[in-house]
């Protein structure tokens, strides 16, 4: 297949690594809602792991994307239409549905939905390259601002849907329809939570093509909420999530900063802002911020803006006191894209807990004090049609910050 990436990702698209992420098993909390304790199994399409404790939290995410991505087919804009919500028997299949973002004061979407497979005889669940019939909806909701380690999140509370381009619900996140499989081959794994068929809830064929996604915490079209959009979800091969984790690129918790970071001469391609309204002197132990991303260089930058951006703390020493990345969290794309050139911006959200680095293994709230706060993100982005997205810097600070 050959089309021009930078096009496709103004149109929606996503484009993703052609390989598999490893299960994290030190990311993966034992909090359950099962009767028993089993054996949960999940697999990539590069190797198998068995995980000792029914899992919650499913790391499907992180690590690089390789040089060479595939695009992906574009999704097709449906006519502006009503927001969705249920039918009079209470299902969303069918019905036409148009994003009405909102934001609860108190709870975050966070997540994706991943094309893959269920093994009835292992009950592992295989993902890689977007082939499959089955969907692992991993999507949760969790405190507005992080104020410690992720707690695996509510799913219960969060109705997913894909929607078709023709504007109508093609699958949602029916319960009656997870899925809950033990292996048969007596090893006592069982499924993990979030398994559905990947069926087209209007016609009961398999999902096909591209899809937009769609998470909310309000379906009968009441006021309040959260509900926003998620990364597209394609079953075109070689499509995917693209946000991960980049540690060699990014400065080192318990480590100097580094000195162009200090001195200001970091050549970043973007360049980040707070929202003017935030009070760095009421924060705790995490920060849940707006922010507003401008291109720095010459050309166009296209891309898909990340659920989170990221941010460390640095003492009066110049030390790096907080990890960049949340040990505990995963990265996630979102709906939204970016085509932006010098001086153009776009909207963006950092979403940190400041954790400490006593060393590799364990993690707490960093101390009391006062600090310098840097957004340091790491956003894939291409630079032009059929070009790779490849790995874009976006800095913004210092901003005096202080932690009771």
């Amino acid at each position: 297949m050959s089309m021009d990436f930078g096009q496709a990702l103004r149109d929606i698209t996503a484009g993703a690594a052609d390989a598999t992420r490893p299960v994290d098993v030190d990311r993966a909390r034992s909090k359950v809602r099962r009767r028993r304790t089993q054996a949960v199994v999940f697999r990539s399409a590069g190797g198998l792991a068995a995980l000792g404790a029914v899992v919650t939290a499913v790391a499907l995410v992180g690590g690089h994307a390789p040089a060479d991505v595939s695009p992906v087919a574009p999704v097709v804009t449906a006519t502006p239409a009503p927001t969705g919500s249920s039918t009079s028997d209470g299902t969303l299949c069918g019905t036409v549905y148009a994003l009405d973002e909102t934001d609860a004061p108190d709870i975050e979407v966070q997540g994706a939905v991943v094309v893959g497979t269920l093994d009835p005889e292992t009950a592992g669940f295989e993902w890689g390259n977007n082939v499959g019939s089955t969907l692992l909806v991993n999507v949760v909701t969790t405190s507005d601002v992080p104020g410690g380690e992720f707690d695996g999140g509510d799913r219960s509370g969060v109705t997913t849907m894909l929607v078709g381009p023709d504007g109508t619900v093609a699958f949602w996140t029916d319960p009656a329809n997870q899925l809950q499989v033990e292996a048969t081959d007596g090893s006592g794994g069982i499924s993990p939570d979030g398994l559905f068929d990947a069926v087209d809830c209007r016609t009961g064929r398999p999902l096909t093509g591209t899809y937009r996604a769609y998470a909310t915490t309000t379906t009968d079209g009441t006021d309040g909420g959260e509900t926003l959009e998620l990364a597209p979800v394609s079953f075109e091969p070689g499509s995917g999530q693209m946000a991960g984790q980049w540690p060699d690129l990014v400065p080192a918790c318990g480590r100097p900063a580094p000195a162009d970071l200090l001195a200001g001469d970091v050549d970043a391609d973007f360049d980040v802002t707070l929202d003017p309204g935030i009070d760095l002197d009421d924060v705790e132990r995490g920060l849940h911020v707006d922010v507003t991303v401008t291109a720095t260089g010459p050309g166009r930058l296209t891309g898909l803006v990340p659920q989170t951006l990221h941010a460390m703390l640095v003492d009066r020493d110049g030390m790096v006191v907080s990890r960049l990345y949340d040990p505990t969290r995963e990265e996630f794309d979102s709906g939204a894209t970016f085509d932006v050139g010098q001086g153009e911006s776009f909207s963006a959200e950092v979403y940190q807990w400041f954790a400490s680095c006593p060393d590799a293994d364990r993690y707490g709230n960093v101390r009391g004090g006062t600090y310098d706060l840097y957004v340091y993100a790491v956003i894939l982005a291409s630079a032009g049609p059929d070009l790779s997205p490849a790995p874009r810097v976006a800095i913004g600070g210092p901003f005096p910050i202080t932690l009771p």
